[in-house]
């Protein structure tokens, strides 16, 4: 009878996870023996955990960085290499371990993860989460290890350099801090390095409308460096390269002022100029605080700002011109529709400065010229344009005309929520007694009112801290008092 023999049996008795044994079985008959072929037979563990990537304390499978304090997740693969899908157990655990740092295994959602299971061959993505607390520093072996059975991989190191958290701190100044359209101006980015290790820092600023980019200006020293527009060709990113630990980043650029710059009104303008850095470090993205450049910009020779000026008299003859012999009107009021106001001056003459060119509606304040106008020359609207000239003729009076520029007349001024009454009451003896009349919208503070008895005379001046309800001050003028308005100063509480 042929004879069979099977080594492959011993193998079911073996407790490897996975074991391969050569078999080779032969047959004897009638004196002759034929061995077969040998074959590798392999037992395989009813469930074999594979954690990747690998790693020792003395190779680490990766090496990464972080910032402290901060987080981490560390993502492992593990995959069931074996042929049933029995629960796998997985730990995560520190070596060289910093006080308060702390470590969790979780799932691709961020929850918690003690064990997971897996169909023979499939392979899931898990993280290691690490909180790292302030002032942590040094190097962390972080270690995962998955177990089945009698199987597991219990070694795969990834070891995670600590490094203190770094702030960046980005000037942004410009020279000179006042120019005018047409002009080019320099800014100056300045960002030192605090780490300890070397940083590719990168530059952004936001050019508002008016500043132009002047290419190829970008310095860092004396050498050249990359500058990218943006697509809305207002944002400008520099690349200047390595900044070396403890070194100090200086990059200029130039900038264009355009007409642009005073938004068609003509007037003097601040314009705000924002720039921020950013850099990679251990595992993050630092981003400083955004720091402004200020730059005002004055109109120069395109200022476009328009200018009233006039004269107001009594126009003895009705003929709307001011002809030898004819009065001035001293202390009359000129308003603008808008609330800016001015007194003439001892010769009738008066200014409006720094107006926006078109219609205004100009006229006298009728307490302070409480007389008529001669037809088309008193209450009317103004095309104002560059230097404009507009007087007021006013009727001549009954009365004898050359004590009008002497007589005390009452005014009020008003300055944002402040209102201030001056009247002149006549006393005998050529006494004036002045009396202000105060008043607010709303409380403020610090008010100071600057009066004079005449244009000429000594300034008296009245303080209150806080205004809240109506106050009245009065004083004494030992010479007859003439026209003049207060002055008033006050700040919001």
């Amino acid at each position: 009878m042929p004879r069979l023999s099977l080594l492959a049996l011993t193998l079911l008795l073996g407790t490897a996870p996975a074991v391969s044994i050569p078999n080779t079985a032969s047959l004897s008959a009638r004196g002759v023996r034929v061995n077969s072929n040998t074959v590798e037979l392999t037992r395989v563990a009813p469930c074999d955990p594979r954690v990747t990537p690998d790693g020792t304390a003395a190779q680490p499978g990766r090496t990464l960085d972080l910032a402290a304090p901060g987080s981490l997740l560390i993502p492992y693969v593990v995959t069931q290499a074996g042929s049933r899908p029995d629960p796998v157990t997985l730990d995560a655990t520190l070596s060289g371990a910093v006080t308060g740092v702390r470590v969790q295994v979780q799932d691709a959602g961020g929850q918690p993860l003690s064990s997971l299971r897996l169909a023979p061959g499939e392979s899931r993505t898990v993280n290691v989460a690490l909180l790292v607390p302030q002032g942590a520093k040094g190097d962390l072996d972080v270690n995962l290890a998955a177990r089945c059975g009698e199987s597991a991989d219990p070694v795969n190191v990834t070891r995670v350099r600590l490094s203190p958290q770094v702030n960046l701190l980005l000037t942004h100044t410009v020279a000179p801090a006042r120019s005018e359209v047409g002009r080019t101006v320099t800014f100056t980015l300045r960002l030192p390095n605090p780490a300890a290790q070397p940083l590719s820092p990168e530059l952004t600023v936001t050019l508002p409308g008016g500043l132009d980019y002047r290419p190829g200006s970008a310095r860092a020293g004396t050498q050249t460096i990359p500058a990218a527009l943006g697509a809305d060709g207002r944002t400008v990113t520099f690349t200047p390269g390595t900044l070396a630990a403890g070194d100090t980043l200086s990059v200029t650029y130039d900038a264009f002022v355009s007409p642009q710059a005073l938004m068609n009104t003509g007037a003097e303008r601040i314009l705000d100029v924002p720039a921020v850095a950013r850099a990679p470090y251990a595992g993050q993205l630092l981003t400083s605080p955004v720091a402004s450049a200020h730059l005002t910009v004055a109109p120069g020779v395109f200022d476009r700002r328009a200018t009233v000026v006039g004269e107001v008299f009594m126009d003895a003859n009705g003929n709307g011109r001011r002809d030898p012999g004819e009065a001035p009107l001293p202390g009359a009021r000129v308003l603008l529709a808008n609330g800016e106001q001015t007194l003439t001056d001892e010769q009738g003459r008066y200014a409006l400065r720094d107006l926006k060119p078109g219609p205004w509606l100009l006229r006298l304040d009728p307490a302070t010229a409480p007389f008529e106008a001669t037809p088309g020359w008193g209450t009317r609207l103004i095309d104002v344009f560059a230097l404009t000239r507009a007087d007021f003729a006013l009727r001549q009076p009954a009365a004898q005309v050359s004590a009008l520029p002497d007589a005390p007349r009452d005014t009020t001024v008003r300055s944002g929520p402040v209102v201030v009454t001056r009247r002149v009451t006549a006393q005998p003896g050529g006494v004036s007694l002045i009396t202000l009349e105060l008043s607010s919208a709303r409380p403020v503070a610090d008010v100071v009112i600057t009066d004079r008895s005449a244009p000429d005379a000594e300034p008296r001046q009245f303080r209150v801290t806080l205004l809240t309800q109506p106050l009245t001050f009065s004083y004494l003028s030992l010479t007859p008092a003439g026209p003049s308005d207060p002055d008033v100063l006050w700040r919001e509480p």
